[in-house]
């Protein structure tokens, strides 16, 4: 059992979904998605792209939700409702890859397409031949977004850079995500080239907490997900990852709210979150 089915599937998805907010807005606007029709959100969870998508496409579009996840939909509308665009947005419980091979065979259903933290090799067996659906999926001239919150290139504990470096090794073991090669999720440029999307453009859309506490959704962020996940990977895989019996207990210690080492109560902590959208057109 995973700290994620552990705490709670919802109440993660709801931090990730607030903290990624100013993030998720200027990657969705840097798509240029006016006079866009269809548009579809790949992998929707708690609806924070739904929404940003809705807001920037305008009241004449329409957007499609899917999530293999049916228990996660209910977010995402209850979010579009609250946000003022139930109207232009629905969602539907379904797999990613059936969904943009409807469209593909349709000769391209969808304006654009957004995809949060969706086309990696935890979810998709193949990623490539995903992003190649995905752009399959797109009419002529229509966009592609996917995105990614960059999670492992975050500083979460400036100073402390070495044992972080263990902490994302012992992560990537934990979740099964391969620590090099054709198949890890940084290669989201590589797979959009291959493609043949056109106009491939990489953007970084940085998320900075500082101070921790003037944004209730990075604290909120920090101790929901973050060191639940870093603390686990450290107790279960960290020595798989190189790390000694004094930097698991180090890590333990920086990570615990309350404790005398915790890191966000050092005077002058911050966190960069360097988020990443790679678009490309049809």
């Amino acid at each position: 059992m995973t700290e994620i089915q552990r705490t709670g599937l919802h109440g993660y998805l709801l931090s990730n979904r607030a903290f990624a907010a100013p993030a998720v807005e200027q990657a969705v606007g840097a798509m240029d998605l006016r006079g866009r029709r269809r548009l579809l959100d790949a992998g929707t969870g708690a609806g924070g792209g739904l929404v940003a998508l809705a807001r920037a496409a305008g009241p004449d579009a329409h957007v499609l939700g899917v999530d293999a996840n049916p228990d996660v939909l209910a977010l995402a509308d209850e979010h579009a409702k609250a946000e003022g665009v139930a109207d232009r947005v629905s969602t539907r419980a379904a797999d990613l890859l059936d969904v943009l091979a409807e469209a593909g065979a349709g000769d391209g259903a969808f304006d654009a397409i957004w995809a949060s933290d969706v086309i990696w090799p935890g979810n998709v067996p193949d990623p490539a031949a995903a992003v190649a659906a995905l752009a399959g999926a797109l009419a002529p001239g229509g966009v592609a977004g996917i995105f990614t919150s960059n999670y492992y290139q975050s500083m979460f504990l400036p100073g402390y850079s070495r044992l972080q470096n263990k902490l994302r090794i012992a992560s990537e073991l934990n979740w099964g995500i391969p620590g090099e090669g054709s198949t890890h999720y940084e290669r989201h440029v590589h797979w959009a080239v291959a493609a043949g999307l056109r106009d491939v453009r990489v953007r970084v859309f940085p998320r900075i907490g500082f101070p921790a506490d003037e944004d209730p959704a990075v604290r909120a962020y920090l101790e929901t997900v973050v060191w639940p996940e870093l603390k686990e990977a450290a107790t279960t895989r960290g020595a798989d990852a190189g790390m000694s019996a004094a930097e698991i207990e180090q890590a333990v210690g920086l990570l615990t709210p309350g404790g005398p080492d915790y890191v966000l109560d050092e005077p002058g902590y911050y966190m960069v979150h360097p988020t990443l959208l790679v678009t490309g057109l049809r």
